[in-house]
């Protein structure tokens, strides 16, 4: 079987925008449906920068404990991924399986998940999303202990050693060559590039990280993903601090492709925990 991160001759790098936080802004915060009814205006703002995005394929793989995210190949029996009960009663525990044996976890807990189809596409239910173009995580310390706590109970987290919350994402179809997902390595993010901002819904307030464009973050893909590819990636890690911590990552134009297939994928949320 051939390697999902089988090098090529020609090492391959992307010049791209990807949307960071604005460094100005001192209290971000922005809603989380574009339907909801808004009180006072958001006040995060994006600005564009072009960075270079390494294609994966041509290097060193990421790993999760240097890098924060990694790519597998993790083929998948699922094919319904628009059909919600479906993707519940079956990708979920297929899912959680992959995360364990990727992580060694003793438990994986795979509490929602986003379908997201590119821009092309005429009909899209209000059920899926669009590719996100800016720089973020999906959670922070704070939300990633609230939502520990919401699934297990408060002071869940006092009976673990460690616990994690990851995303597996991967494509519906496949190659993808629109809206390319994007890592950032995270040995490269420093402290303050990641920016605390409050996402409100109808009913709670959360929590995610916005990244604030630094010269020497590092970014990485990987072209041409099939559906039996995954990247696993971290939003929020309980062990000390090191270089793996976290991957902030967004969705790219690739300059290269033209009138490409519309991007479709999923990502699953999940909490890895240590006992």
């Amino acid at each position: 079987m051939k390697s999902a991160l089988a090098q090529r001759i020609h090492p391959v790098q992307v010049r791209a925008e990807i949307e960071f936080l604005a460094p100005e802004v001192e209290h971000p915060f922005c809603y989380a449906n574009e339907k909801m009814a808004r009180t006072e205006e958001e006040t995060v703002r994006f600005v564009a920068h072009t960075v270079r995005i390494e294609d994966i394929r041509d290097g060193e793989p990421l790993r999760l404990d240097a890098h924060g995210a990694t790519l597998g190949y993790w083929p998948t029996r699922v094919r319904r991924f628009y059909d919600e009960s479906h993707v519940r009663q079956r990708y979920y525990p297929e899912s959680a399986e992959i995360i364990r044996g990727a992580l060694g976890a003793d438990r994986v807990i795979v509490f929602d998940h986003n379908v997201r189809r590119g821009m092309q596409l005429r009909a899209n239910p209000d059920s899926v999303g669009r590719p996100v173009h800016h720089a973020h995580t999906d959670y922070t310390p704070r939300s990633a202990l609230t939502r520990l706590r919401r699934e297990l109970g408060p002071r869940a987290e006092e009976g673990l050693r460690r616990y994690l919350q990851v995303n597996l994402w991967r494509p519906i179809r496949g190659p993808v060559r629109d809206a390319p997902l994007a890592l950032c390595d995270g040995a490269s993010v420093g402290s303050r590039a990641l920016r605390t901002s409050e996402l409100r819904y109808t009913d709670r307030t959360g929590e995610i990280y916005y990244l604030v464009h630094e010269s020497g973050q590092r970014w990485y893909f990987a072209s041409d993903m099939s559906v039996d590819e995954a990247w696993l990636f971290k939003n929020f890690d309980s062990a000390p601090p090191g270089a793996g911590r976290v991957a902030p990552h967004s969705a790219f134009t690739d300059p290269r492709h033209q009138d490409v297939s519309p991007r479709e994928s999923i990502e699953v949320r999940a909490l890895a925990l240590f006992e």
